[in-house]
């Protein structure tokens, strides 16, 4: 699997349907080493970050793999506090979760930083900081931390300088196994947030969102359940992106729609329509889409995670586009890729403007996970063959995402040569 071969402008037409959540799924999996019983967690993507994560259970002692197509099977009851792989950990952001998850079962860790797509620096003092107000001590050597705890606080109140998903959810695993109250402010309440809880509830946490706070009361125990997760509304609205380059329409399955309601408005802007009816989210562009302006912010609000995406579709829009990112300042890297294809842009500060682009093929590298979709993105609405090189990042975050859009009409193949 060494590239993407697409021809692009080939108009999409068919059902495709939409996987579980990676960015739920991760912080679950590692949350299940609060429970010593067995877990079965239903609708989950079969994309590499998924695998590595299992891995690392596996490594400790753990039962952890699929039993079916998207359902595993975990069980942490034997899972020791050992050195970590370091080249699992520095592959995902994800493992930063393990922080949390060990510290609470066995007051302590241990571990390499943990890695991911690098779109500038993404620093986890947010992390530490709600650490630190639980009880626990923390030491940074090079690329490592250690972190300890000998007897957790209680009754704490965390206030987050900023609103952070990784944060957020590494508090939430980190308070709900002990004694006392726990009360997390300026808390991120994005869908996988609002699932760990849901998940952690299921399994026998008290857990309850109260406008920007979240009030964890701690239990002795939790048990093993069986849990669906949600599914993924980037993947979903990465399908948008994919339509309103390309053009056509189709159908998604197996779509939350409630999550992806709040980001409709600003496809419809361009042209777009997606509506949901009778289980589908039917979505439909027309063949002159227009240009918009958005901004990435915490949830409801856009989404920095479909930034990369949207922006390749306003290469394809009439007029000029503009995304201002507020999230991650220096996620544009994949405006280099574009450029290769005939992209015509501005970038100010944080904020690029995208202007009216005639697109052709081009050779390219992914940067990043949703750098790669954006270039998955513009060559399908390019004329002429693009290859995309580095197809690791998208896979860690996209299942089949090759043939469910060759499925749907795109002339898109792997090449393994």
């Amino acid at each position: 699997m060494k590239k993407i071969i697409i021809d692009g402008g080939q108009s999409l037409d068919g059902v495709i349907e939409v996987s579980g959540m990676k960015n739920s799924a991760l912080p679950i999996i590692f949350a299940c080493l609060l429970i010593k019983e067995e877990c079965v967690l239903d609708n989950m993507p079969r994309v590499s970050d998924v695998h590595n994560s299992l891995e690392i259970l596996r490594q400790m002692g753990a039962e952890a793999d699929f039993i079916d197509a998207h359902t595993i099977k975990i069980n942490t009851k034997n899972a020791q506090n050992i050195y970590f792989d370091m080249d699992l950990i520095s592959k995902m952001r994800a493992s930063a979760y393990l922080m949390s998850s060990c510290l609470s079962r066995y007051g302590s860790v241990h571990m390499v930083y943990p890695g991911g797509c690098n779109f500038g620096a993404r620093p986890i003092e947010q992390h530490i900081k709600g650490f630190k107000c639980l009880g626990a001590s923390c030491t940074e050597d090079g690329e490592f931390i250690a972190l300890s705890l000998s007897k957790r606080l209680q009754n704490v109140k965390i206030t987050l300088d900023k609103i952070s998903v990784g944060a957020t959810i590494n508090m939430i695993i980190a308070s709900c196994v002990g004694e006392g109250t726990v009360t997390i402010e300026n808390v991120a309440k994005e869908p996988h947030v609002l699932d760990l809880i849901a998940f952690l509830n299921i399994c026998g946490a008290n857990i309850r969102l109260f406008g920007n706070s979240i009030r964890v009361v701690g239990v002795r125990s939790l048990n093993g359940k069986r849990y669906r997760i949600y599914s993924d509304m980037i993947e979903a609205l990465t399908y948008a992106t994919c339509v309103g380059s390309a053009k056509g329409k189709i159908y998604l399955k197996n779509v939350d729609y409630e999550h992806i309601l709040p980001i409709i408005p600003h496809f419809e802007k361009t042209g777009i329509s997606i509506k949901y009816k009778n289980g589908f989210v039917c979505i439909k562009s027309p063949e002159k889409l227009v240009s918009t302006s958005v901004f990435t912010a915490p949830y409801p609000e856009f989404p920095t995670d479909l930034h990369p995406q949207f922006s390749a579709m306003l290469c394809f829009c009439d007029g000029v586009g503009e995304i201002t990112e507020t999230i991650f300042p220096e996620r544009f890297a994949y405006l280099c890729e574009l450029e290769k294809m005939g992209a015509k842009f501005k970038k100010i500060g944080n904020k690029v403007e995208i202007y009216t682009s005639l697109l052709h093929g081009a050779s390219l590298d992914a940067t990043d996970l949703r750098a790669g979709a954006a270039l998955i993105v513009s060559a399908l609405g390019a004329n002429g063959r693009s290859e995309i090189n580095n197809v690791n990042y998208i896979v860690r975050g996209y299942e089949d995402i090759v043939p469910k859009l060759s499925s749907v009409g795109a002339k898109i193949f792997y090449d393994n040569k």
